[in-house]
């Protein structure tokens, strides 16, 4: 492997499958009625901190911005504070394209940023056509960039999973206008809803498996509606230079620890979260390659986002040893018809952006065809302002087939992107 490579991307256009879109501080008031406005998620600056506020309750943070003017990334922090101090191409079409240009990048995966990484924020909404009505307009929101850039911005929307029926209905409006897939909840249960696998979310999967849109669970996506309350607690404390104290409850009621010794300063406290939740979706991996989900909807595609890929080869030996050590009986090996490894091969893609060591020594365990490459930006571990220099330099010992495939054919196949289309 060779580190002295400083152009092993100019043959190829690299796309990026998980950045962040920052909501707009005019987002839901200057797309609803007037006499809807009131109701709307709104942007208010507090002692110097922004946050969104319905109802004249914190709502949501403005999320993890630490792109600053010049532009230029400031270290040290989750947001810049307040909105103004960040750079307008977090939420800006024109300028996050021209980040794009500077960046070396052809396309954009994006998530939400400060509202959640799926519905879950606004699922706390209680008044459902409220909710109804915000998520609405947040995908509205997520049409007009994907049409302003042209198809190289690719907003991933929300469902109201709390509802099947406008689900579907929601998911076959934003399809008909482009968008290529939506951004789940990968613990719903925690919503006091069923589980993924059961029948309830059978026609969310139909769509999903007839119409080759994907489905995308991003790390910290699936909150509960008491842990969105206990992340307003910790933005006060951290407005107060306190390290964050998290007090959420399992589903038995009990407390369970924070992810950080509360000896640590908030810097370090987020830290040490961070590590942690790039690993969070090792259960939806692992429940997925064990269960029948891949068999019920064969051309289902599902994308962990943000989550690294050094601990994949370790979770896929893990789950075929288990799988012969474990299910023996007749009607639990009768559940699934491959073996773990197979669904992961055909249905799920991981994707990396700092790593250095994996993306050099395990692409043949994990799979050229299951890796993607993103950048996060704006967050704070983005690759900013230089991935291409990144990937050139932790890819380049890779053969041509493996590097066009990590970092421009899996993603151009999976969210349907005309390479030649964009490049003209």
């Amino acid at each position: 492997m060779t580190d002295t490579l400083t152009s092993t991307t100019d043959d190829v256009k690299i796309i990026d499958c998980d950045a962040h879109l920052t909501e707009p501080s005019d987002l839901w008031t200057s797309r609803v009625p007037a006499s809807m406005k009131s109701k709307m998620p709104q942007m208010e600056t507090r002692d110097g901190f922004t946050a969104w506020y319905i109802d004249g309750e914190m709502w949501a943070s403005i999320g993890g911005n630490t792109i600053g003017h010049g532009p230029k990334k400031v270290l040290g922090t989750n947001s810049l504070q307040p909105f103004e101090e960040i750079h307008q191409s977090a939420w800006s079409t024109r300028e996050r394209l021209e980040v794009l240009d500077d960046q070396g990048v052809l396309a954009q995966v994006l998530y939400p940023n400060g509202v959640g990484f799926s519905s879950n924020h606004i699922f706390a909404v209680p008044d459902l056509d409220q909710r109804s009505l915000i998520l609405k307009t947040y995908n509205d929101f997520l049409v007009e960039v994907q049409h302003e850039s042209n198809n190289r911005l690719l907003p991933q929307a929300m469902l109201p999973i709390w509802d099947m029926d406008l689900t579907v209905k929601e998911m076959t409006r934003m399809i008909d206008q482009g968008i290529t897939g939506f951004t789940l909840s990968d613990k719903p249960e925690l919503l006091d809803l069923p589980e993924l696998p059961e029948p309830y979310f059978d026609p969310m999967w139909d769509v999903f498996n007839s119409t080759n849109t994907v489905a995308n669970f991003h790390i910290g996506a699936g909150g509960t509606k008491e842990e969105v309350l206990d992340l307003r607690k910790t933005m006060r404390e951290q407005r107060a230079g306190k390290s964050p104290t998290p007090t959420a409850t399992t589903l038995t009621g009990k407390k369970v620890a924070s992810p950080s010794w509360r000896s640590f300063g908030p810097q370090r406290w987020m830290a040490v979260m961070a590590t942690q939740m790039y690993m969070s979706n090792v259960r939806i991996v692992t429940n997925l390659c064990m269960s029948n989900l891949f068999d019920r909807y064969p051309n289902l595609k599902v994308v962990s986002a943000e989550s690294g890929i050094g601990w994949v080869p370790f979770l896929l030996e893990a789950l075929e040893y288990q799988l012969d050590e474990m299910v023996t009986t007749n009607d639990e090996m009768s559940l699934q018809k491959r073996r773990p490894t197979e669904y992961f091969r055909d249905h799920l893609y991981v994707m990396f952006w700092f790593e250095s060591s994996a993306p050099q020594k395990l692409v043949e365990d994990i799979g050229a065809k299951n890796i993607l490459v993103e950048t996060d930006i704006p967050h704070p571990t983005c690759l900013y302002p230089n991935a291409k220099g990144h990937f050139d330099r932790v890819l380049g010992g890779l053969d041509d087939y493996s590097r066009r495939r990590i970092l421009q054919d899996n993603a151009a196949e999976l969210y349907g992107i005309d390479i030649p289309a964009l490049t003209k």
